[in-house]
């Protein structure tokens, strides 16, 4: 290695460890990464079509049942968290923990008692196995988001890294050696459950659970209340996601599940980056118009990273996936070409000014237009292009939203749509992007 990429490394490290929200960017990209290397070891790991389409099938069960509610609170708490006193903000915290623990014990209580009703929602014939191990995992993993945020909060840059690190290597190596050793859908659930268990403990540590335990009654009530809106919003936001699984697993097969699943993917860390960096940024937006100018010029650099990659992505994903998985997944290739192009919106951070100034409600009623436009495309365009079709729909109804959201900013905030992104830039890479998905199905479908 050259003297001058051991400089640039190093400087990228030390720009990390002393940048909160470029840390806690990395961790969501390396969770991106972890995702999909368990995809891969999945599909190299002697499992069936149809056993690997059921595994799916329980994530997207177990992400369905919590997503909504956890990323709400989140998004709640990172929005809260600066208004409130120094001397209780470990009580908020450990308030926030135990809201999280007690939605996820009654969600994961209702998988069990009442499984009947998730197989009829997910399938419209047949039976689900291994549900009580979903139950199980809910019940564990869902205070586990807090982590990073505690950490955000705090501004431990070298703690996110720390943890980003050792976590999701743990993962990664646990899973590898189920994939090896004994490759069947319960053993790698209950190596998730095992990794989220250890998360846990680690949580409880950074709230000072073994210490002793504050919670107030009145605190619960007071920030349960501030993120009832923003639940509500992540609900109608997560439903946009789920509404393409929803309809594969009910109208195609239990491989078509993973192929879609594994296709059904943005650009490699773009979501991650963009949907970390507008949460990152919600407590320093309410400051003033230099932290909106901070937000402009992080995403417009990912934007000139990104959009490139993107578009030379289109014409080798079909090698790509037929090589990391196998030829019966080419498919899937053309399913993630169509979501590339959710990158010419999610540069675009308009919700992040919103969430900053606790502007809930057009947040809300955009993201209800969004999802109708997404359920009726949907449908629609399914009869005509199948998987492509809901594909496609997904990437029109994202649009959708962040438009209304920029209107409105300049209708009321007074924010012009050059403040989120370079113009010029953008209009051109959106359009080479779109000339590029032409190609890649005129010349390798």
């Amino acid at each position: 290695m050259s003297l001058f990429s051991i400089q640039s490394f190093t400087k990228g490290l030390k720009n990390l460890s002393h940048d909160p929200v470029n840390a806690y960017q990395l961790y969501q990209a390396g969770r991106y990464l972890t995702s999909i290397l368990i995809s891969i070891f999945l599909v190299k790991s002697g499992l069936t079509g149809d056993e690997v389409g059921h595994f799916e099938l329980l994530l997207f069960i177990a992400v369905t049942v919590s997503f909504f509610w956890t990323v709400g609170i989140q998004n709640a708490l990172v929005s809260y968290y600066p208004t409130i006193l120094e001397g209780d903000q470990l009580k908020t915290l450990q308030t926030v923990f135990l809201i999280l623990v007690l939605i996820g014990f009654v969600i994961g209580l209702i998988v069990l008692v009442f499984p009947q009703w998730v197989i009829g929602v997910f399938k419209s014939e047949g039976r689900i196995d291994s549900l009580p191990l979903v139950a199980l995992f809910v019940m564990v993993s869902a205070p586990l988001l807090m982590i990073e945020n505690i950490l955000l909060l705090r501004k431990q840059s070298t703690s996110i890294i720390r943890y980003t690190i050792i976590s999701l290597s743990a993962t990664i190596l646990l899973i590898g050696s189920i994939a090896m050793s004994a490759p069947e859908v319960k053993n790698f659930l209950l190596c998730l459950i095992a990794v989220a268990a250890l998360r846990l403990v680690y949580l409880l540590y950074l709230l000072d659970i073994f210490k002793g335990v504050m919670i107030e009654k009145k605190v619960f009530i007071t920030f349960f209340i501030f993120a009832m809106p923003l639940i509500f919003n992540t609900l109608i936001s997560s439903l946009m996601d789920m509404v393409d699984g929803w309809f594969v697993s009910r109208y195609f097969s239990a491989a078509d599940f993973a192929v879609f699943r594994y296709g059904a993917r943005e650009l490699p860390f773009s979501n991650v980056l963009y949907s970390s960096l507008s949460v990152a940024m919600i407590p320093f937006l309410g400051s003033g118009t230099s932290s909106l100018t901070v937000l402009k010029s992080k995403a417009t650099k990912w934007m000139h990273i990104l959009f490139p990659v993107s578009i030379v992505l289109m014409f080798i994903s079909p090698l790509l996936f037929s090589g990391i998985f196998n030829p019966s997944y080419k498919t899937s290739a053309f399913i993630f070409n169509i979501y590339l192009l959710i990158l010419t919106s999610r540069v675009l951070l308009p919700q992040a000014y919103n969430f900053a100034k606790h502007q809930h409600k057009v947040i809300i009623w955009s993201g209800i237009l969004e999802l109708i436009c997404n359920i009726l495309l949907s449908y629609w365009w399914m009869h005509i292009w199948g998987m492509y079709g809901l594909a496609l729909a997904t990437v029109v109804a994202y649009f959708i939203q962040k438009a209304i959201l920029i209107v409105y900013n300049r209708t009321y905030n007074g924010i012009p749509f050059s403040s989120y992104i370079e113009m010029k830039y953008y209009l051109i890479y959106s359009m080479l992007s779109i000339f590029a998905l032409y190609l890649s199905f005129r010349f390798f479908a």
